[in-house]
């Protein structure tokens, strides 16, 4: 309550000083609206509830009634309030701004266009192919016998009914599963009805007997339902805006305005002589700063603010310049002014947002020495000017700070800390447990080491350390490691330093790729030792069977199984030399016959092979030195040794049986599976797949592996005396003897059952908690008493041999040494009895008595390890209880206890135990009854089930993989380390997770230990924290953590709470943690977003100043504000979200740009004025001018690979093409897959769209093999992808229901025979000209009129009319203009086309700068004149440097994207500048012959010999790169777009920009140098000098030859554009005159038809409101609610600048009291 009192100043004083300032500044304000239709917020509500969890969904639409008797303005809070019974306090907040920036209103409106309903009704169902709206109806229809149905389709964003999830999801993909689908509005009659049946008809199996049954809802509002009510309509019918978007407005001269130096030194004299302000005016536009600053001494910084702006208000903005030695300190300046205001945050917004107005005053304030100090110091850790942002400990990237994806985030911490408050830890822990996920690094399976030692089954062919004659000349100095060489080379050392072993199957075509690549290494000397471990794929199938008479049988008269027997012979008996001759001869002998047709092997070539190896071999043999046996060896003909091999005698005696160990033993270690083909290990690396085939997979894994290698041996682990150099690399590393793919593997799918990630607690899972004290645990020796961060449960039945298995392994893992790293680990029980209604058996109950007793634990696995082990003791466990307790008092445990417990009277508790067990494992953990599994820490891994197809050996070494991942992925080794200094510290859990009675039912009942009750509390929390994954922290961002937490803050740092009070830690959901330059960008749009992280999530924020030191430039020379959403008042519905700038520089030109999100595609609809060149002061008597854009698309952005591909070059298939549609209209956009990096970019809207490969080459290519269309954008590329879900292979389906659009994976495969082809083909003329008619013969007709766009009414032309692509008479312009002079002139330069080009003509214009005006003058101009035209656009790609001046981003525009901006079927297209005045036919220039190149510019002149000094092209590195090629203008050019795509031009010219953009001196004239510094790689064709003339560099003696003038700028006269047009071209007047009258008829009439449009809106608006329907909101008025900067807390800042509107008599008031004081 006393904070509030520092915001009380008198009413009458702020409306004076608000009056004060407003007599000159403008505003400008700028909204954003969708292009669909408002959404309800009651839908966006139980959409939000989905989002967090199902049940709250399915709660909220079953409870929720519209409410009687309430009107429109109190619904909002009544939604809240409903909505928020299901949610908990933090997810409430979530909630309010969710619905405040309408964040699920995509949502809505993609299932809205799902539905095709009729309107009239409520509610219906689709069902069967059928629609039904009546309960009755759709009854009997869920009785009868129905025929499974894929009607409706069903997609995973769905919300679909279960009481089991898992069930639904395996019902849903079942073949003869049926889907219900209902549409309709909570709350009504019919919908509740309709709900009830269906739900029913799920839980009691109304469809017994019939098909299964998966029910889903899509609420909506369905039109005519006459049971609608104002809080179900709230929001509809209105314009909807949204937040999220930043707006720039930058000062286009680029200089600074201040006052002049008197100025400055006679308002610092008349301060001094007031005893004034901190050197400045101490009285400004007659108020008296000193006096305000006696009264209220804790605003002072915010008075010294207010006070800045008023002096930038009274002055012009040439009145004075800041000097280079003003600059120097201004961000330390600006640092202490926030630091010791009352409220930094908002000063910081403030000085950031509007750094322009306040620079003059801030460069005044003296610098503090203790600040200035303080931030050197912190400049240590973190560089000067660096932006770090932190929450929860998690980095945020400030430069691509969003909105609504840091919205889905903040969701998801506070439903991580709210599930993490379920384990009863205290709040300090929590908050630690969430700080540990951004310094816990998950576990890269890539980077585990496998020890194959002692190599017994490896075929070494090579031995760098002892074959001294191939390798003669090499070093042995491993140092030699450390010497750079060049890239692509290894350092020549003769020793096993790289020891590669390929896992193949030597009878397959890939086999015979490594056998090649093999031979050709070893023969080209490569320093690396190799080796070959044959697998047989018959001998893997019947090992996985455990058949292994069946495999040897089948394995030795098999290609692949000879093959290996071969090689083990050889090696056996010759060694490597025999080898390796066996794998030369084994190489096909021509290498160029059929080179595109995988290799084979018959046993015919082996039989060559052998017999010729083993000749030579023998042959070598004979000599005097020889021994017997080698002689007898020599003896044996190759051709009986061959029949030896064949009969398994003699010498190949056994070998059958040693390669079926050998395939066993690769298996063993997980080094191949029965569907792989092979894989590569490298020093105990292990590489799955060969992409790009073995030798490059080989050269990939050295080079990833000598940063290792050179490390050991830089710090002397490695050195020239260790002996075995592999060896002592796998025990640096930590080798592990065992890998398995399951274990140490994320899961592919989350549907995925037999390896899944469950948490424990939490969401729904409240059953677990409750049994975690009935669970008795076994520990490693000496472990009793500590925390156990890690947990096994054995889900098994011990009365099976599989689960008997189970328990000895993790029995046998426990009695081993534990673990030098990481968290120990604790070993439970679960009985899973395949049946739970049978009586449990004597070994189950003595498992659960024993494991429950408290003391002499140790002595517990023992007895449990020789009961398991001995077939015996098992025999006579199951005889009688006395044997059983005899067994008992051998082993040394207390046998009164377990006495007890088996006695008949404590039988019944303990079967429920039992009981309660198999509960646990079947209907929490979803495991099959009767299974085996291990669930470590909540995550499942099945062992042995036959529902699931699972059997493996699970052995002592899975469990240290499973450790391994649990103290990674799991985090539990740094759980362990919070919790051990929990308890050091004193802190526990309460007692509900440790409660139990339990105890007493085996006689030894005890309290729960704080040891205990933290392991239970580690065991849960890292569950959660797994669920929710380990944070992929950017390598750059790592340890960002620490060196924040080392920074110093008594001077630099600010709180998120006024008067510096300290952060609510405890209390916080959110803890954030910034360091800022606070003259920056990136501060522009952090300091308002984290003041609404404070006043909307009560966020605890410490910021850290950072500034840069010693500047020699402005920092910031924009206006800039980012829009929020805004708060609701009073429970009412939120204003509108919009920009507000106030008090801007009136006399200033000024540029406005659209910072938008990378997935939405922006365009202005409302601008009177050029929003390219604002000055302000032009408004007249208006104060604001008010812009308005639209939300033209949502990006579909992706990538497009092809994983399968034979060459490395077609993983990203480039020139692929792709079609968006829906099923009516399957083409509605089109695009083609880029080489960088498979990208490809369609717009999109909300809805469920269809996504195929293109009709013609690409389909005939490819086929979809998978796609993420149908899931959320947070799906990781290496997750699963859904199949296409779709009944053809070229065609997969998308949902678009998110505001951050979509980016996808489109996974494709090559059709087989085509595995060589390339959808791109190149040659000559004549083939091209056939790839041209393939490409085009499928193209669908765009709409010649409109720019595509999807929901907007697009109607394909038909067949029979020709489109004007199609008209090869139609020539082709396209241009771009931005402001409205280049739109003047714009319109001159197609009436002089239309002019002389006798052709039909069709305009592109590239949509993205075109004003509103413009955009609504083009269709006119077209329809007068009679030509074509189309809007083009394309969003920027993320992965391509951005440019931020907007004069360059139009110039990349040009040239960047030429092969994705036009549709696909446009051959050729000419680029014509907006300023140019065409004088020849365009015809001639669209006939001509470009020679084979991609595109054809005109060069420059260079007869105008004034301009020599300026023609750089011709001296220093731009006339040593040309080479003697011309240098060319891009004012035109054509572009013959069908060779541009086929040679990939565009691919390579975003290559060349990429390299060269980042470097701010190059590219100085983008659109130019690029093509030209390019032209090597995609060669230009040079026009005729004619076809572009230019006063600036061509002569006046070839003007009159000109076919295209250009209006080019001049740098010796300057002269401007539009005087020069008017001299140089003698026709430009008369062609001005013309356009301006024409636009002055256009202008008239549209304002016109404006005028009866608004006069009819307001006379429907009266009439609505006469009979007060309350959803008929006025876009209009909404329009006028400006938005502030998007928070709630007051100010005396914002406070001051709110008041828009001026009082004139208070004018005319302080106008004579400031002349009455001037005259004085």
């Amino acid at each position: 309550m006393q904070r509030n009192t520092t915001w009380t100043v008198p009413i009458l004083l702020l409306a004076l000083l608000r009056t004060a300032f407003a007599d000159e500044p403008k505003g400008v304000t700028v909204s954003l609206r969708v292009k669909w239709p408002g959404t309800s917020v009651l839908l966006e509500a139980a959409e939000f509830l989905a989002s967090q969890n199902s049940n709250a969904f399915w709660s909220f639409i079953e409870t929720w009634q519209e409410p009687n008797n309430e009107v429109e303005d109190s619904c909002w809070g009544v939604v809240d309030a409903s909505a928020s019974q299901h949610l908990s306090n933090g997810s409430c907040m979530s909630l309010q701004q969710a619905l405040a920036a309408r964040q699920y209103t995509a949502k809505v409106e993609m299932l809205r266009n799902l539905a095709e309903i009729p309107q009239g009704s409520c509610c219906q169902v689709k069902f069967a192919a059928q629609t039904f709206t009546e309960a009755g109806q759709l009854h009997a229809a869920l009785q009868k016998r129905l025929q499974p149905s894929s009607e409706p389709q069903l997609y995973a964003f769905d919300h679909i009914y279960s009481s089991d999830p898992q069930t639904s999801f395996k019902i849903w993909h079942a073949d003869n599963a049926s889907a219900a689908v209902l549409y309709g509005t909570p709350g009504t009659t019919c919908f509740q009805d309709l709900h009830k049946l269906l739900k029913d008809a799920v839980t009691r199996q109304y469809t017994e007997g019939g098909v299964p049954l998966t029910y889903a809802v899509r609420p909506m509002l369905l039109e005519g339902c006459p049971q609608l009510g104002p809080c179900s309509l709230l929001g509809t019918g209105e314009v909807l805006h949204l937040a999220g978007y930043g707006v720039e407005m930058a000062i286009k001269n680029m200089e600074y305005s201040a006052l002049d130096d008197s100025q400055v030194a006679a308002a610092k004299q008349a301060q001094q002589e007031a005893g004034g302000l901190d050197g400045g005016p101490g009285e400004v536009k007659g108020f008296l700063l000193g006096r305000l600053l006696e009264r209220k001494p804790e605003l002072e910084q915010e008075l010294l603010t207010f006070r800045d702006h008023l002096l930038a208000a009274s002055s012009s903005s040439s009145d004075q310049t800041l000097k280079v030695w003003d600059l120097k300190d201004l961000g330390l300046q600006a640092s202490q002014r926030i630091a010791q205001a009352g409220d930094p945050l908002r000063l910081l917004t403030d000085i950031s947002q509007n750094f322009p107005t306040l620079a003059a005053s801030l460069s005044r304030l003296p610098a503090n020495a203790s600040l200035a100090a303080e931030v050197r110091s912190n400049q240590r850790s973190l560089p000067a000017g660096a932006n770090v942002m932190l929450i929860n400990g998690l980095p945020v990237d400030v430069t691509s700070l969003e909105l609504y994806e840091l919205m889905d985030r903040i969701s998801a911490e506070i439903r991580l800390t709210d599930m993490l408050k379920t384990t009863e830890l205290q709040a300090q822990d929590i908050q630690a447990l969430l700080q540990l996920r951004a310094s816990t690094k998950s576990l890269d399976s890539s980077s585990i080491r496998i020890d194959l030692a002692p190599y017994s089954h490896i075929h070494w062919l090579n031995n760098l350390e002892k074959d001294k004659k191939r390798y003669r000349g090499f070093s042995r100095t491993v140092t030699d490691l450390l010497i750079p060489s060049f890239p692509g080379n290894l350092p020549s050392i003769a020793r096993n330093i790289f020891n590669a072993v390929f896992v193949v199957d030597l009878g397959s075509a890939h086999g015979i790729g490594v056998a090649e690549a093999v031979v050709r290494a070893i023969g080209s000397r490569w320093p690396v030792r190799l080796g070959l471990l044959p697998i047989v794929p018959e001998a893997l199938l019947k090992s996985t069977q455990k058949g292994v008479t069946e495999a040897s049988t089948q394995q030795a008269t098999s290609v692949s199984g000879q093959a290996a027997q071969a090689l083990q012979v050889l090696d056996s008996t010759f060694g490597a030399a025999a080898c390796l001759a066996f794998l030369s001869e084994l190489l096909p002998k021509d290498q160029h016959a059929n080179a595109d047709e995988p290799a084979t092997l018959a046993t015919a070539q082996i039989e060559r092979a052998f017999t010729e190896a083993w000749e030579t071999a023998a042959g070598q043999l004979t000599n005097p030195k020889a021994s017997p046996d080698d002689l007898e060896l020599a003896a044996i003909e190759p051709e009986d040794a061959w029949q030896q091999l064949q009969d398994s005698t003699g010498v190949a005696a056994g070998a059958v049986l040693q390669t079926l160990e050998a395939t066993k033993f690769a298996r063993s270690k997980g080094l191949v599976t029965a569907d792989q083909e092979g894989s590569l290990w490298l020093n105990g690396l292990v590489f799955g797949g060969v992409l790009g085939g073995p030798q490059q997979a080989l050269m990939r894994g050295i080079f990833a592996e000598m940063q290792t290698l050179q490390e050991h041996v830089y710090y002397q682990a490695i050195q020239d005396d260790t002996p075995d150099i592999l060896a002592e690399l796998l025990r640096l590393e930590g080798a592990l003897q065992r890998y398995n793919p399951r274990i140490l593997e994320k899961p592919s799918s989350p549907d995925r059952q037999d390896v899944r990630q469950h948490a424990l607690s939490g969401e729904g899972n409240k059953p677990t908690e409750g049994w975690l004290s009935q669970l008795g645990y076994l520990y490693p020796p000496g472990a009793e008493d500590t925390i156990t961060a890690i947990t096994h449960w054995i889900c098994a039945d011990p009365n099976t041999k599989a689960g008997q298995g189970l328990l000895l392994a993790a029995l046998d893992h426990l009695q081993a040494a534990p673990a030098a790293e990481g968290a120990a680990a604790r070993v439970g029980v679960l009985y899973n009895p395949a049946d739970t209604a049978a009586e449990p058996s004597l070994l189950a109950r003595l498992l659960l008595a024993t494991t429950q007793l408290t003391s002499r634990r140790p002595k517990i696995v023992g007895f449990l390890t020789a009961v398991l082990s001995d077939p015996a003791q098992l025999t006579q466990l199951g005889s009688s209880y006395n044997s059983a307790l005899e067994l008992v008092q051998k082993s040394g445990l207390n046998l009164q206890a377990v006495g007890r417990a088996l006695e008949d009277a404590q039988l019944s508790q303990l079967d429920d135990q039992l009981k309660a067990q198999a509960e646990l494992s079947q209907k929490v953990l979803k495991l099959p009854a009767g299974c085996s599994a291990v669930v470590t820490n909540g995550r499942v891994v099945v062992v042995e089930s036959a529902e699931l197809g699972v059997s493996e050996e699970f052995g002592t070494e899975d469990f240290g993989l499973l450790e391994l991942y649990a103290n990674s992925q799991q985090m539990a080794a740094g759980i362990q380390a919070l919790l051990e200094t929990a308890l050091t510290e004193g802190r526990a859990v309460a007692g509900s997770l440790a409660d139990s009675d339990y105890g007493e039912a085996v006689g030894e009942a005890e309290e729960e230990t704080s040891v205990a009750r933290l392991s239970n509390a580690a065991m849960l929390a890292s569950s959660i924290l797994a669920t929710h994954g380990v944070a992929e922290v950017p390598e750059r961002s790592q340890g960002l953590g620490q060196a924040v937490g080392a920074l110093q803050g008594h001077y630099c740092a600010i709180t998120g709470h006024s008067g510096g009070a300290p952060r609510d830690d405890i209390g916080s959901y959110l803890h954030v943690d910034v360091v800022l330059n606070p003259l920056s960008k990136a501060a522009q749009r952090v300091a308002p977003v984290l003041e609404w992280l404070r006043s909307s999530f009560n966020a605890s924020i410490k910021v850290y100043l950072n500034p840069e030191r010693e500047l020699s430039d402005m920092p910031l020379k924009t206006f800039y504000r980012y829009v929020l959403p805004e708060p609701s008042p009073a429970g009412g519905m939120p204003q509108p979200p919009a920009a507000v700038f106030k008090s801007l520089p009136p006399r200033q030109i000024l540029t406005l740009n659209f910072d938008a999100p990378e997935m939405w595609l922006v365009e202005p609809v409302i601008a009177e004025h050029d929003l390219d060149n604002l000055k302000l002061e032009q408004l007249g008597d208006s104060p604001t001018l008010s812009a308005e854009y639209e939300l033209e698309a949502l990006m579909l952005t992706g990538r497009c690979m092809d994983l399968h591909a034979r060459r490395r070059e077609l993983v990203t298939p480039r020139g692929v093409q792709l079609h968006l549609g829906s099923h009516k209209q399957p083409h509605l956009q089109d695009t083609l897959v880029m080489s960088n990096l498979g990208y490809f970019q369609l717009k999109s809207a909300p809805g469920a769209w269809t996504l195929q490969l293109a009709p013609g080459r690409s389909r005939q290519l490819y086929h979809i093999q998978s796609s993420t269309g149908t899931v959320g954008n947070s799906v990781q590329a290496e997750a699963l992808v859904e199949a296409a879900t779709l009944d053809k292979d070229y065609q997969t389906a998308v949902a678009i229901g998110s505001l951050q659009g979509k980016d996808m994976l489109l996974r494709i495969t090559k059709r087989p025979g085509f595995e060589l082809d390339d959808v791109l083909d190149s040659g000559s003329d004549e083939k091209r000209e056939s790839l041209w008619g393939r490409l085009t013969s499928w193209a669908s007709k765009p709409n010649p009129l409109s720019e595509p766009a999807l929901g907007a009414g697009l109607q394909p032309s038909t067949e029979q009319q020709l489109s004007p692509e199609d008209d090869a008479d139609t020539i082709h312009i396209f241009s771009v203009a931005s402001g409205h002079m280049y739109e003047r002139l714009q319109k001159i330069m197609i009436l002089s086309v239309i002019r002389t080009t006798k052709n039909p003509v069709k305009f592109w214009f590239i949509k993205n700068y075109m004003s509103p005006q413009m955009k609504r003058f083009v269709p006119e101009m077209a329809a007068h004149y009679n030509f074509h035209y189309q809007f083009v656009t394309y969003k920027w790609p993320s992965f391509l440097h951005k440019q931020t001046e907007k004069q360059r981003l139009i110039w990349a525009y040009k040239i960047l994207f030429l092969d994705v901006l036009f549709p696909l079927n446009l051959r050729k297209v000419i680029f014509c500048d907006s300023d140019q005045v065409v004088r020849g036919n365009m015809a001639e220039l669209w006939n001509m012959d470009l020679k084979g190149a991609p595109f054809g510019f005109t060069p420059f002149c260079d007869n105008n010999k004034d301009m020599e000094g300026f023609r750089f092209w011709k001296q220093g590195f731009w006339k040593e790169h040309l080479r003697g090629k011309p240098y060319h203008i891009s004012a035109l050019f054509v572009v013959d777009l069908a060779r541009f795509r086929q040679t990939a031009a565009g691919d390579q010219l975003r290559v060349v920009y990429e390299q060269l953009s980042k470097d701010p001196n190059s590219l100085s004239n983008l659109d130019q140098d690029l093509p030209n510094y390019a032209q090597h790689s995609v060669p230009i064709h040079s026009l005729p000098m004619e076809w572009l003339w230019c006063e600036t560099w061509c002569g006046n003696s070839t003007k009159e030859y000109a076919k295209t003038i250009d209006l080019c700028n001049n740098p010796l006269t300057k002269e401007p554009k539009l005087q020069g047009a008017r001299r140089i071209v003698s026709e430009w007047p008369a062609l001005d005159e013309e356009a301006r009258g024409f636009t002055s008829k256009v202008e008239a009439q549209m304002s016109l038809e404006s005028n009866e449009s608004q006069n009819q809106q307001q006379a429907e608006i009266q009439q609505d409101s006469a009979s007060t329907t309350p959803s008929d909101a006025n876009p209009g008025e909404l329009q006028s609610h400006g938005g502030g900067d998007g928070s709630n807390i007051p100010s005396t800042l914002q406070y001051l600048a709110q008041q828009a509107e001026i009082n004139h008599a208070f004018q005319e008031q302080m106008k004579s009291q400031r002349q009455e004081k001037s005259e004085l």
